[in-house]
């Protein structure tokens, strides 16, 4: 477990994944479930998150630690097209694999621990 600031209150907590301490953890919830049933009940609204925080009475920042999650599916993030979304998955693949401490070979057989280890096939 490592220390995290909270991305909401700034306070400092051990978290294993999220970057929200559990009590705005609670609170994000709570602001999220407003925002659902609000666009669920006024589907033709298009609005960004300060006109939405306006409309449910909830602070903007929250509302863009939401969006920034991906808690909703459009919102003030930019629509992308699947190809931009394609283009940035393989970017960060290519990214992640060039950081990694053992190199990735491309079309490798399958083996085993035990194959590699001793020289028997499993497979």
């Amino acid at each position: 477990m490592e220390m995290t600031t909270c991305n909401v209150c700034g306070k400092v907590f051990g978290s294993l994944s999220s970057g929200t301490c559990p009590t705005c953890r609670k609170l994000l919830d709570i602001v999220y479930n407003k925002a659902r049933t609000y666009l669920r009940d006024n589907p033709r609204s298009a609005l960004n998150s300060e006109e939405l925080s306006k409309a449910i009475g909830e602070d903007k920042k929250l509302l863009d630690i939401l969006i920034l999650e991906g808690r909703f599916d459009g919102g003030d993030s930019p629509k992308m097209e699947e190809s931009e979304v394609e283009k940035r998955r393989k970017k960060l693949l290519k990214d992640l694999e060039s950081n990694l401490a053992f190199p990735v070979k491309k079309n490798a057989p399958v083996t085993t621990y035990g194959s590699d280890r001793h020289g028997k096939s499993d497979i």
